[in-house]
């Protein structure tokens, strides 16, 4: 399919799910228990239900004020005023989303008209928005939640088939998945770009100027076990969501039997447990409406993400917490019974039964200097959104343990990620001053492009692995490369040497080697010595076909290259011509002329020029940051000079370091040194 299609394919298929006004099945809708939005009217009173404190469904008074035709595409919102449990002190609470109110007819009949889910922040009075019962019903039961493997043609298909799926073959590229280094901005479904790009919040935060819109409800999201540090940092993300973290309790009765268990009812709690384990998180919201064994709440979307495959439960309400801005239910679920099947824009639905599997995630936590080993244990639910980002934060909740990290720290991790369809990832790197969203850019992204990439969304199975922290900063900067000879002959070995500077240590000096290909041809070349950030960044401008994919497997051959880039380590390269040819992800290079006007030539999609190049890894010790650049000649008569004390001033390499790591304290300038590095006979090629 033409992705200059999609953005209206999605147009569509987001107005036809609004309210779920396509689904066909109305009969689940019974005129003697509930009331169609056609039969409201400003004036009519009645009442809702919603748990206060506790497990116990209390009653408040509600009058129709208004009916706000089409408030969304083809759906109306009932405008209603509360009374009664302290709403006039407290306002719309956050966590009432769900709650069921009942409106009295002609008849004098109690009949549910919708669940209230609508509220401005900031409101004087205790006013907002119902979603009509009618929409709410009319949500599609869609089993199972992840779809099943991508049906592009196998290699088994006719030839003609094949061809003509090529020329349709979706094209994902890794940064579709995360923010990688030299990206402006991060991709818009990447978890954490409203922390980047500090989105305006949807649903509520005083960061938000705009509280003159009728809203959804915001959903606490209840927290256990996690620092204030990473609650906070999770705040900004989880609001783009409509979530707001807060420190809360853990689950109330744990997993207890199911005399404990809190039955759902219309105005029970409805909680949604995202982690469990060591570390929680749990959505709290309220039931609407049980018909059978299926489960209606929240009367707005959790994410508006349609089919997913979530774990429901009742909870208790600890307290309500009355804000000037919003106020909100402190709350915990008891017990998981059943799956949240379906999100979208008029509610969610789900049904009592098995609850989905979760996911085991298992982390060792060690202190080098042994104040403290420690295992954590968490289940995380599936969600192609949230498993990444609650995954990393239960990560680093973990590594920060029952006291912060110290100032300045190492972290080395070794972390093993399976995944449902058989694929394994082994993540073993360091981090120093680690920041959430660089764990979860490690730990993260390949769950993102699992879950995401237009192929197969593939689910997280294990992760299990152990994280080291080391007290002090393990990194150092590039200062400058010292190379005695910038002319050589192919196939002869370049010497130079690394000045770089640790953090809070003394500059310190890397003698490095670089054999230069004996087939390189005469000319001048650039030479490069940095970090892995900046090796990432020319590998992604020179070879683009690495870190794109046409199929599921691709995606994994993208994420392993990803993953294989040290961050203590210092990369050499020496970029060649562009005379490389990559069809899909397999490279071409130093190609003649005439073959690679030939492969251009044949009319296929997924051929790209590129530019070829050697490379070298060096292991440092250090994550090591800055770039260094010069040009190398290539001579085949070159003199060999030995025994050069000082190199000619015009071929003196230029130099371009980089800022400081802004996790460290800043760094002073660097003083040249009154000599020069190196230079004597013994380091030159015989």
């Amino acid at each position: 399919m033409n992705r200059r299609h999609f953005p209206l394919l999605a147009l569509l298929a987001l107005l036809a799910g609004f309210c779920g006004t396509v689904h066909a099945s109305d009969s689940l809708f019974d005129p003697n228990k509930h009331m169609r939005v056609s039969e409201i009217r400003p004036g009519m009173k009645g009442y809702g239900l919603s748990v206060f404190m506790g497990t116990k469904i209390e009653k408040f008074e509600v009058e129709v004020i208004s009916v706000l035709r089409d408030f969304n595409p083809q759906c109306d919102v009932i405008l209603v005023n509360l009374k009664g449990q302290n709403l006039e002190h407290t306002g719309s609470i956050a966590g009432m989303s769900g709650s069921p109110i009942y409106l009295k007819d002609d008849q004098g009949r109690y009949r549910m008209a919708g669940a209230f889910a609508y509220g401005w922040p900031l409101m004087k009075d205790p006013v907002g928005g119902v979603q009509p019962i009618e929409y709410m019903l009319k949500i599609k039961e869609t089993r199972p939640a992840i779809p099943p493997p991508s049906t592009l043609p196998s290699t088994s298909a006719p030839v003609e088939v094949r061809a003509r799926a090529s020329a349709d073959r979706p094209h994902w590229d890794l940064s579709d998945a995360a923010p990688l280094p030299g990206m402006t901005a991060a991709p818009a479904t990447y978890p954490l770009a409203s922390m980047h790009q500090m989105t305006p919040n949807p649903c509520l935060g005083v960061d938000d100027p705009a509280v003159t819109q009728l809203r959804p409800l915001a959903t606490p999201l209840m927290t256990s076990g996690l620092p204030p540090k990473i609650v906070e940092q999770l705040g900004p993300i989880m609001k783009a969501y409509g979530m707001v973290p807060l420190q809360a309790g853990g689950i109330s009765s744990g997993h207890g039997d199911e005399k404990t268990a809190t039955k759902l009812e219309p105005g029970s709690v409805l909680s949604v447990p995202l982690l469990t384990g060591d570390i929680e998180m749990t959505a709290v919201g309220t039931c609407t409406e049980v018909i059978g064994d299926r489960v209606f709440g929240f009367g707005h979307p959790f994410n508006n993400e349609g089919p997913v495959a979530l774990p429901i439960g009742g909870g208790q309400i600890n307290g309500i917490i009355a804000n000037l801005m919003t106020s909100f239910k402190l709350g915990a679920i008891d017990r998981t019974v059943g799956t949240l099947f379906a999100d979208e824009t008029c509610g969610v639905a789900g049904a009592i039964g098995k609850p989905p599997p979760l996911i085991p995630i298992s982390l060792r936590v060690r202190y080098a200097d042994g104040s403290e080993d420690k295992t954590y244990h968490f289940k995380a639910a599936w969600h192609p959104k949230f498993t990444p980002l609650i995954s990393a934060a239960a990560i680093t909740g973990a590594v920060t343990g029952s006291h912060e990290l110290p100032e300045y720290h190492t972290l080395d991790y070794d972390v093993n990620i399976e995944f449902q369809n058989g694929q394994k990832l082994h993540l073993s790197n360091s981090l120093v001053n680690a920041s959430m969203p660089e764990l979860f850019f490690d730990f993260g992204t390949p769950m993102i492009a699992a879950a995401t990439n237009p192929f197969e969304q593939v689910s997280v199975a294990k992760v299990d692995g152990t994280v080291t922290v080391t007290p002090g900063a393990r990194d150092a900067t590039i200062l400058w490369v010292n190379a005695p000879r910038l002319k050589y002959r192919p196939g002869e070995t370049l010497k130079a040497f690394v000045s770089y500077r640790p953090f809070r240590a003394e500059d310190a000096i890397m003698p490095i080697e670089f054999e230069l290909p004996r087939d390189l041809p005469e000319g001048t070349y650039q030479f490069t010595v940095s970090g892995w950030e900046q090796f990432l960044q020319d590998e992604r401008t020179a070879k683009p076909f690495r870190f794109t994919a046409e199929s599921v497997d691709d995606v994994f051959g993208v994420l392993r290259d990803l993953t294989s880039f040290r961050h203590d380590a210092v990369y050499m390269r020496l970029e060649r011509a562009a005379n490389g040819i990559a069809i899909g992800r397999t490279a071409m290079p130093n190609l003649p002329s005439s073959r690679r006007e030939v492969l251009i030539g044949a009319g296929r999609s997924n051929t790209t020029p590129f530019v070829s190049s050697t490379s070298k890894v060096v292991p440092a010790g250090y994550l090591m940051d800055g770039v260094a650049q010069f040009e190398v000649t290539i001579d085949k008569n070159a003199h060999v000079e030995t025994g050069v004390g000082k190199p000619p001033r015009h071929e003196q390499p230029t130099v371009v370091p980089a800022p400081p790591r802004p996790e460290a304290k800043p760094k002073t300038e660097p003083k040249p040194p009154e000599t020069p590095i190196g230079g004597s006979s013994d380091n030159e090629p015989g």
